[in-house]
């Protein structure tokens, strides 16, 4: 008796039993059981779920192929008590019409509304796996290239340095400079309400040290590089360059993830301290010459309210801003397989996840930095 199905005859139906694994790496011993099993003045061949554990699409095309062979016989077949995911292999080899659940030659009703359930359950818990195990394989190369760093592609974690960094400074000291001069100017209006206009300079200083220099630096990296990584990647994916790569034996997230990684490692948190001054600046900027408060003043008041503490608190966001941009940009880039559409889609979706992202992760280290009175 195979491991893999037992039969019994009964007066008009041969009724065949599956059961253990029907994936690709058993298909000989399926073909082999399937096929010493003859009918004999069986009118009719029931299959049925025996304890069958998974099934995939090499071991429905087996089972596909002996059904249809007891049909050319002139025997009628059913599938019994089969679960929504083992038939979905089926109806992907060919309609079984009148064979497909639900029908009453298959013996087998709509699935329940708990097994779609089930199922949907199942897919979500399969994708969650999946990425898990994609972060896993990112993390692993990059600290493997961190242990290794004569591994690592030096060039190009220079470059991606380079275009992350550098080339990003311009426009993050621009957007943070003007954010500087919009907290003045409505800070001040509301200041003035009670005299105090010249805590302008308090009020700025502290909002740039402790979140809008992170988050804006944040912000315009994800919009600027998370896209570029996730482009990069995607469109190499689609040229096969990734699959080339594995062909010479080298590794597509050493060579390719792990230096984005590092780069943004490193230029989030100088973008982080450039932006500060910069909305510092702004600050200082609009009061000097458009409210009633000199330099020394402004500066005084800067000098008192700037306490290292703040700066530790923004600064300290960076590198965990950074991993969740490069992670996601990077794992969306690894994930295009299909056409350009699926890489617009899948870039626009690193944008939006990695802000999304960043914008949580802020809310979540405010809250516990409030509860731990920092």
């Amino acid at each position: 008796m195979s491991p893999y199905l037992d039969y019994r005859r009964e007066p008009d139906a041969l009724v065949i039993s599956l059961r253990d694994d029907w994936t690709f790496g058993n298909v000989r011993m399926l073909q082999g059981a399937l096929q010493e099993i003859e009918g004999r003045d069986e009118a009719e061949v029931v299959f049925q779920c025996g304890g069958l554990r998974t099934l995939d699409l090499s071991g429905a095309w087996v089972l596909f192929r002996r059904s249809r062979e007891f049909e050319s016989q002139g025997r009628r077949t059913r599938f019994l008590h089969f679960k929504a995911a083992h038939f979905k292999f089926l109806k992907n080899i060919t309609d079984l019409g009148d064979d497909t659940p639900g029908s009453d030659r298959a013996g087998a009703s709509i699935p329940h509304p708990a097994a779609r359930i089930t199922g949907l359950l199942d897919a979500v818990g399969r994708a969650t796996v999946a990425r898990i195990d994609d972060v896993g394989r990112v993390t692993r190369s990059l600290l493997d290239g961190v242990a290794h760093p004569s591994r690592l592609t030096l060039a190009e974690t220079i470059r991606q340095i380079e275009q992350s960094g550098a080339k990003a400074v311009p426009i993050v000291i621009l957007i943070t400079f003007l954010m500087g001069l919009v907290l003045a100017y409505q800070g001040a209006n509301q200041l003035a309400q009670f005299g105090a206009q010249v805590f302008v300079a308090d009020l700025v200083a502290v909002a740039m040290l402790r979140e809008m220099g992170v988050l804006l630096a944040g912000i315009m990296v994800a919009g600027r590089s998370g896209s570029a990584f996730a482009a990069a990647i995607g469109v190499m994916k689609l040229n096969e360059e990734i699959d080339a790569l594995r062909i010479m034996g080298l590794n597509p997230n050493r060579i390719l993830v792990a230096p984005r990684v590092i780069a943004l490692l490193v230029s989030l948190p100088l973008l982080t301290v450039l932006g500060m001054l910069a909305g510092i600046a702004g600050g200082f900027v609009l009061a000097t010459t458009m409210l009633d408060i000199s330099a020394a003043q402004y500066l005084e008041r800067t000098a008192a309210a700037a306490q290292l503490n703040d700066f530790a608190v923004g600064i300290v966001k960076a590198p965990f801003f950074a991993l969740l941009i490069a992670g996601v940009a990077t794992l969306r880039g690894m994930q295009v397989s299909a056409s350009a559409d699926q890489l617009g889609r899948l870039t626009t979706t690193a944008v939006v996840q990695a802000i999304f992202l960043i914008i949580l992760a802020d809310a979540v280290f405010t809250i516990l930095f409030s509860s731990l009175g920092v």
